[in-house]
């Protein structure tokens, strides 16, 4: 697991749960605003082109959509 150093990820309970599931973990560079820059972009993309615009009503109708719309 990936994750960024924000207490959220770097607290002693989520560890100790990451490291009784055999899960490896790996932290990108504290407060880098840039780390998450192109997936954050992509994310408000989809919500605002896509998701707002439609009235969802399950994760069938969701699934369809968001893969609309990444497949344009």
């Amino acid at each position: 697991m990936n994750t960024d150093q924000g207490s959220q990820f770097s607290g002693s309970t989520w560890i100790m749960n990451l490291t009784e599931a055999e899960v490896r973990t790996s932290m990108d560079e504290r407060s880098r605003r840039l780390d998450n820059i192109f997936i954050d972009r992509l994310r408000r993309s989809l919500k605002q082109e896509a998701v707002y615009l439609e009235e969802i009503s399950d994760g069938f109708q969701a699934r369809r959509v968001i893969k609309d719309w990444m497949a344009f």
